[in-house]
């Protein structure tokens, strides 16, 4: 195939290699982009209401702008603003290619879902299975630099956050992106330990503010669980694709998202929970659930365009980070 697919969500990569393909999270395209403003207008200027998640606006304007060949858009489990999305990059003479995880995460549903998408690529599951074994040491490699953040902390919150939610597409390159972590990690554990901080978790897609980890160890706070860019890395030993994709939580119903957060959280000796909430988003329903599930200080904090804190929001985390002290 020895394509750039563009990718609008987390999807099985493995499979897209094992086809020829090279994976491209178009969310990570737009966000570090220097005219990322002016991506957000162009996609307005086509006809993207102000009132629609950045996100969905950054991934077109990435995707016309020839980031990739084809967009793989995930019509289920994901944002639900995709399939209008793809439309509309049909419309624009962008090839998409529909990927959509199962309503629930039974092990047939999820086998049958992946290997659909392997038949749509003209590859098969056996050398996707190929391609996981491949990469089973590097994503062993992230579990040891998540440890090294919540257990150790020799690892930054930033730090943690830009190695997990590359992680989505390994930059394009898995073997470059593995050697490049290996050095990390050398030169990580040669660090002395972080001073005790106020320990967080961070809940929710990753956050589009550009100094919020930055603010939070400045006021003598760190994410030890940065939830979903750790789902991204999928930092757990499977038997096989089928059931890496049953434990990955976020496509899924909210129960079994709520087990694995309380069961990190305590583990990590989590203080308080930051839930970042994108602005428009059908997500942020969930947050009446899970600041009732969670036994844990909850604070939300909604963002809408690429920036910094506002100084509201700055506030509201003084005043956040004071409580838990």
């Amino acid at each position: 195939m020895s394509k750039r697919l563009g990718l609008t969500s987390t999807v099985p990569h493995e499979i897209i290699v094992a086809a020829g393909g090279r994976p491209i999270d178009l969310n990570n395209v737009f966000i570090a982009d220097p005219q990322r403003d002016r991506m957000l207008d162009r996609a307005e200027t086509e006809g993207f209401p102000p009132g629609v998640c950045a996100w969905i606006k950054g991934i077109y304007a990435a995707a016309v702008a020839g980031a990739a060949d084809a967009v793989v858009t995930v019509t289920s489990g994901d944002c639900a603003n995709t399939r209008a999305l793809a439309e509309v990059l049909r419309h624009r003479g962008v090839d998409t290619i529909p990927f959509a995880f199962p309503p629930e995460r039974e092990p047939a549903d999820v086998a049958r879902a992946l290997a659909d998408f392997a038949a749509r690529l003209g590859t098969t599951m056996a050398k996707a299975e190929a391609v996981r074994r491949r990469w089973a040491p590097l994503r062993r490699r992230l579990a040891e630099l998540d440890r090294l953040a919540w257990e150790e902390g020799r690892v930054g919150s930033a730090e943690l956050h830009a190695w997990l939610v590359s992680a989505s597409d390994f930059q394009g390159d898995a073997d470059r992106f593995d050697a490049e972590l290996q050095k990390f990690l050398r030169r990580a554990k040669r660090r002395r330990p972080a001073p005790a901080a106020r320990r967080l978790a961070l809940l929710g897609v990753p956050p589009i503010y550009d100094d919020l980890f930055a603010a939070l160890e400045t006021r003598g706070a760190r994410i030890v669980f940065d939830e979903v860019p750790r789902q991204f890395a999928m930092p757990y030993d499977c038997a096989d694709l089928v059931e890496q994709f049953c434990r990955y939580t976020y496509p899924y119903e909210l129960p079994h998202r709520l087990n694995d957060l309380a069961g990190e959280t305590a583990r990590r000796g989590v203080h308080g929970v930051l839930h970042y909430l994108q602005a428009f988003c059908h997500r942020q329903i969930e947050h009446i659930v899970i600041k009732e599930r969670l036994p844990l200080p909850t604070l939300a904090l909604e963002g809408d365009r690429p920036g910094p804190l506002s100084g509201q929001l700055a506030t509201r985390l003084d005043a956040f980070l004071e409580m838990l002290a």
